[in-house]
């Protein structure tokens, strides 16, 4: 981690940062603008069709005393691992800058430390959505800036296209840029582009932010990696239409966890396979990703657990909301799950776009207790390190010793409580029962097939510009390493370059979500862009 730490350093030391503003500057010097940008604005959209809607600064000195503040005190690995390098990147900084401190006076001398931050941007851009219609997106778009508080005091060297993990509440949107802890990925991606000294856009998916009241096309491959694209290409045109030009040679990243993962390898694959320009996109740095849908639900059916229910609510919704064979045979959520899965709320509430995962996951706790046993759905819960159903009989009033931690590994539910006999048996034996159309059963088949990263006939080279990185944890509870060895079968190591993840600290989902935005994500996007990748696999334990 101290390597990392260093490199960032000595990145910020380059770009020279500091912050007194957030007026913006224009530099219209149109002629410069290589013809390029200009061949593909012509089919894409005019840049009047980009809208400007808010910008800000932020000061690195306030987002790491807030995840310093945020996850002191706390016993989790993930928690312990933002802390210390919140507070060894402070330190960092502090000496870099002679700054007068201490830790246990909380670094009352500030003034040198808060020079350091970056301006961020959020506006919209058009693009085609879920549905097939025109449709207007919002994005951030954030870059480090020199002592005017305007510009970068150097060009720009690369553009890092952020990809967010799965969200359930609008308040958790990229473009909401300003009301995020420090710990959240997309302040971890804004660091990524400082560190190399370069322009980051992190597009809200269909769902969220201007279009927070349309269905979310969750694991939606194709649709999602077009709209980034075409978020990508705005962010471009914006920045050198109203701040300055990238370098020359700049190249481009896509870089995501989780839902992100899948994203960022679904952008690569979708810019090179359908040979979309523009972007120079050489790489993807993927973590933990559900890059076969199909093979995640196996999974979930196999184990008989979901710790994560929610993503059961996701795909299913994602793909009857988006998927025009589904839609043609007028499938509904309740074809497939459960009516005590249905009745919790959950599909409203991942569609209100008001709760949080956590939030969500906590709720169904709340409904367990209620309602759960017998009919009513029930959730699993960690009681003195046994699991044990979270039901009103089991819960007696005073009684702490119920671990109701949400969405790290403390609770789950098994697949009968989320899904239909009848579902159960076709994915799991490939049976036609119970009252579920066989049609229906074989059209969400084949929906989810075609939605894994892998599906088509295009493969990567091996070689740049398909540059795909994925690490993985082996015992990732919500997004199974089957996703990542679904990949490798596919395309084998000869075509990417794995990391499958192992530690005694940590293999659960959130925690190595924590691992790989400190660790991993900062020096394998820097690899990609120093032409530094190659293919292979080797274990990180």
């Amino acid at each position: 981690m101290k390597a990392t730490m260093n490199w960032m350093l000595a990145a910020i030391l380059i770009c020279g940062l500091s912050v007194t503003g957030v007026s913006s500057c224009t530099t219209d010097n149109d002629d410069n603008i290589n013809k390029e940008y200009w061949d593909y604005l012509a089919w894409l959209y005019d840049i009047s069709n980009v809208a400007y809607l808010d910008s800000g600064y932020v000061s690195y000195y306030d987002l790491l005393w807030d995840i310093i503040n945020d996850h002191s005190g706390q016993e989790s690995y993930d928690d312990q691992l933002y802390y210390e390098w919140a507070l060894d990147y402070l330190d960092s900084l502090a000496n870099l800058y002679q700054v007068a401190y201490s830790r246990a006076d909380g670094y009352k001398d500030e003034s040198g430390l808060t020079l350091l931050g970056l301006k961020y941007v959020t506006i919209t851009y058009k693009t085609t959505g879920a549905d097939g219609s025109e449709k207007e997106l919002s994005e951030l778009i954030a870059y480090p800036v020199g002592a005017d508080g305007k510009t970068p005091t150097e060009k720009l060297k690369n553009l890092i296209i952020g990809c967010h993990a799965t969200i359930t509440s609008n308040e958790r949107r990229p473009t909401n840029f300003s009301n995020l802890s420090f710990g959240t990925d997309v302040n971890m991606l804004t660091l990524i582009g400082s560190n190399e000294t370069s322009l980051v856009v992190i597009p809200d998916y269909e769902g969220y932010g201007v279009t927070s009241k349309d269905p979310h096309p969750y694991c939606n491959r194709d649709v999602t990696a077009q709209q980034v694209i075409d978020g990508a290409r705005a962010a471009v045109v914006w920045y050198e239409k109203n701040v300055d030009k990238l370098k020359a040679d700049w190249k481009s990243v896509a870089v995501g966890y989780s839902q992100g993962g899948a994203v960022a390898a679904g952008v690569l694959n979708y810019y090179n396979a359908k040979k979309v320009t523009g972007l120079n996109l050489i790489g993807a740095v993927c973590g933990d990703g559900p890059y076969d849908p199909m093979a995640t639900l196996n999974q979930y059916l196999k184990e008989d657990r979901l710790y994560m229910p929610v993503a059961a609510a996701l795909m299913i919704k994602g793909m009857i909301d988006t998927n025009k064979q589904l839609k043609a045979l007028g499938c509904t959520y309740k074809d497939f799950v459960t009516d005590k899965f249905y009745e919790t709320g959950i599909f409203n509430w991942v569609q209100n776009k008001s709760f949080t995962v956590n939030e969500v996951q906590t709720k169904l706790l709340e409904y367990s207790a209620k309602h759960g046993g017998g009919l009513g759905f029930t959730m699993m819960t960690l009681y003195n390190d046994q699991f044990k159903a979270y039901i009103p009989e089991n819960i007696k009033e005073g009684d702490d010793n119920w671990d109701l931690t949400p969405s790290k590994g403390k609770n789950y539910c098994t697949a009968d409580q989320c899904f239909k006999p009848g579902f159960i048996e076709y994915f799991k034996n490939g049976k036609v029962t119970g009252d579920i159309p066989e049609v229906k059963l074989k059209a969400l088949e084949q929906a989810l097939k075609e939605n894994s990263l892998t599906y088509g006939s295009w493969k990567p080279s091996g070689a740049y510009p398909h540059a795909y990185y994925f690490f993985h944890s082996t015992r990732d509870e919500v997004v199974p390493f089957c996703n990542y060895e679904s990949v490798r079968n596919a395309w084998g190591t000869k075509l990417i370059m794995g990391n499958p993840f192992q530690s005694k600290f940590t293999d659960l989902h959130v925690e190595t979500g924590a691992y790989f935005y400190v660790v991993i994500a900062s020096d394998r996007t820097h690899d990609i862009l120093a032409q530094k990748w190659a293919p292979g696999e080797k274990q990180i334990n």
